[in-house]
Parts: C-alpha cells; sequence; structure tokens
C-alpha cells in the first residue's frame, strides 16, 4: 500500500474513534449527575394522588365508651341510639382539614374546641389544637364505616 492511502486509512480510522468517543461521552450522564436524584422532575402530567382520610369519617362522631376495646376507642355516628349517659365527648372531621373534640362542658352541654387534622401515614392521624397549650395526639384509624370510627389515641412527643 502506498503512503496516500495508509495516511486516509489512519485518518479515517481516527474520525471512527473519535465519532466513538464522543458518542460515549454524552450519552452517559457525568457521575455527579447519576449520583445526585435530588435533581430529578418529575414529568409534569404526572398526577401524585393526595393522602386522604376514608369519606365517611368526614361527620360527626360520639364517642361509644360502652363498646371501647382495651386502648381501641369506638365512636359512633352522633343519630345512633346510645344508652343513657351523663355526657358524652366527640370527635369530627372536615374535609377542610379542620377538626373538633367535643368535650363536656361545666353545664354537661358540648364544648366543640377547634384544631386541625393531617394525615401522617396511611392510617395515623396527627390532631393539633388551636390552643396550643392543649397537647396534640395521634389518632391511627383501626376501622371506619358509615357505622363505626375505631381509633387508638397515642400522645404525640414533645418537640425539644
Amino acid at each position: 500500500m502506498n503512503r496516500k492511502r495508509w495516511g486516509f486509512l489512519a485518518s479515517l480510522i481516527g474520525l471512527c474513534i473519535l465519532s466513538i468517543i464522543l458518542a460515549l461521552t454524552y450519552a452517559m450522564p457525568a457521575p455527579s449527575q447519576a449520583e445526585d436524584k435530588s435533581s430529578i422532575i418529575p414529568p409534569a402530567n404526572v398526577q401524585m394522588a393526595p393522602m386522604t382520610l376514608p369519606s365517611p369519617i368526614f361527620r360527626q362522631w360520639t364517642h361509644s365508651r360502652e363498646e371501647d376495646q382495651g386502648d381501641i376507642l369506638v365512636y359512633r355516628p352522633n343519630d345512633y341510639s346510645f344508652p343513657p349517659a351523663r355526657g358524652r365527648e366527640g370527635l369530627e372531621f372536615c374535609e377542610n382539614g379542620e377538626f373538633l373534640y367535643y368535650s363536656m362542658g361545666p353545664t354537661d352541654r358540648s364544648l366543640g374546641v377547634p384544631g386541625r387534622w393531617s394525615l401522617q401515614q396511611t392510617n395515623g392521624v396527627e390532631i393539633q389544637f388551636t390552643d396550643r397549650s392543649i397537647p396534640s395526639y395521634t389518632l391511627t384509624i383501626i376501622e371506619c364505616s358509615e357505622q363505626i370510627l375505631k381509633v387508638k389515641r397515642r400522645a404525640n412527643e414533645p418537640n425539644h
């Protein structure tokens, strides 16, 4: 082979090698991009399902203490036929995040104590009161239907 052909062949091989290197360089993300997943932005058309409570919970519930099972508290809808009692506590969840705790007042009438609820996990609801002197707590929903609400109540740890 003559020199011209060797030169042309060497140039062609060099261009092929250069194009392979460039293709690999631009096809692979830089190490910092591959490791940093915080910069990944989901596509705008992906809809995230909002976490919410079961729909039957959005009403006023009255404590049916006769049905409590250990640390599981049982509530019934307000119009449930309860046995006679001097007074009963209650809860009310509103879809807008408002919460009312009904306690017995000095004249045996219910007093609504306002607060807010927020979903903490699939079945955990944190309750915080407008009056910050009332401690917040978490309710774990055990069962919720049109006829019954069963929850476990756990005091929240104070922030240090």
